[in-house]
Order: C-alpha cells, then structure tokens, then sequence
C-alpha cells in the first residue's frame, strides 16, 4: 500500500511545484510606462506622457497638456497672462542599440527622437490704450495709458529632433535625458500698439524661430511583469 502511495505523492508534489512555478510573476519586455518632466510645470502647463512600445526598438510617446492660469495681478511676461490652454505632443524614439547583455531592456539606452506638437493658448492681459486729445491751440495728438484688457487665442505648431538616454532605475523606473534642435511656428503676430508681446521667449505660444531644446523625464513601466 505504501509502495503505491508514494508515486502517487510524489506526483501530487510534482504537479503542485509546476502549478507554482507556473503562477510565479514573470520578467518581459515592457510596452507600456507613463512618464512626466518638470519643466513645463515652470511654464504653467501640466504633461503626462504615455509611452507605446511600437515594436523592438521603436517607441511612441503620446504627451497631452493643459495651462492653467497665474493667480498673478501684473503681467509682466506673456507666461503670467496665461488664462489658459491645451495642447497634444507626440514623439517617436528609436534605440538604435540593443543591450545583448540585459534581457529585457528594450526602452534604454542611447536614443534618437522625432517630436511634433500643437498647441493653444488664451491670453489675457493689460495692454496699453491711446487717448486722443486736441491742446489749447488746436493741435491734436495723444497719449497712452496702459490699462486696457485684451483677449488673444494665439496657436503654435512645433517640430523637434533630439538625442537622447534613458536608463533604469529601481527595475521598472526610468530616467532620461534628451537634447536637440527644434523649430516653432505661430500663428501671432506682434502689434507694438498693443505694447505687450506674446512671443518673448522660446516657450511662449506667440513665439516663431528656432530654439535649443531639451529636458530631463522619469517614469515607471506599467507592464515589465506578467503572471
């Protein structure tokens, strides 16, 4: 009897180990991350990157934004007039590389990227305001007095491609760096009459012109993990 129980056991205990190892949460390439950079929070705008793995090598990153206004009473730069805006990035990456001595590292190392965005933006701020006038011996002119509220929607479509490596952290964390050339084309136009510029700097919706750009992201794989 015992004779007969112990194979009958041991293949129990073998069909229970493999129905174990089996349950066990396995390593694999991963598809899916999210990611965020600080740098535009500076601007007054929130990204949340959601990052696609295309197939080996190739990545796909899908970067909506929103602005939020300044609590600011003086707009001093067209970033303090922000009333507000949305906006919508995308950005392909290639790992031309392959790390032969990690498995499953698809998504690091050195990288080239091709980005494009558009984006909206609603302005309001103080601008000035011209006061006719005719003096005492009938000669007429004016004066201006920088009180007047204006409203402009001012739309900006832009193109980058930069070098970059992103690097593991803690197995399912992320970090990158990224430089390169970019190239902006908005829709605004500057009127000297209104006396405040939408198009200062290289981040303002107004501005049109080519400009250095660059950033430091981190995130987390969703999916490096599988049962």
């Amino acid at each position: 009897m015992k004779r007969t129980l112990l194979p009958i056991l041991a293949c129990l205990m073998a069909v229970t180990a493999q129905a174990q190892v089996d349950n066990l949460v396995k390593e694999k390439d991963p598809t899916v991350a999210v990611a965020f950079s600080l740098l535009p929070y500076a601007y007054n705008t929130a990204e949340i990157d959601l990052d696609l793995r295309l197939k080996e090598r190739q990545w796909l990153t899908i970067a909506p934004r929103v602005q939020y206004g300044n609590t600011s009473e003086y707009d001093y730069e067209p970033m303090n007039a922000i009333k507000n805006g949305m906006g919508l990035g995308l950005n392909y990456r290639y790992f031309p590389l392959n790390r032969m001595s990690v498995t499953h590292s698809d998504g690091c190392g050195p990288y080239i990227s091709g980005g494009l965005r558009g984006q909206t933006t609603l302005y309001d701020y103080i601008g000035n305001r011209y006061v006719n006038y005719t003096d005492e011996y009938g000669i007429d002119g004016f004066y201006i007095v920088g009180d007047k509220s204006y409203q402009e929607r001012v739309s900006q479509l832009s193109v980058d491609i930069c070098l970059g490596y992103s690097m593991r952290l803690f197995d399912v964390l992320f970090a990158e760096a990224y430089i390169g050339l970019g190239s902006h084309v908005s829709d605004y136009t500057y009127d000297e009459r209104k006396g405040f510029d939408l198009g200062q700097h290289s981040w303002d919706t107004g501005f049109t012109g080519y400009t250095m750009t660059g950033g430091i992201r981190v995130g987390i794989f969703l999916d490096k993990y599988t049962r």
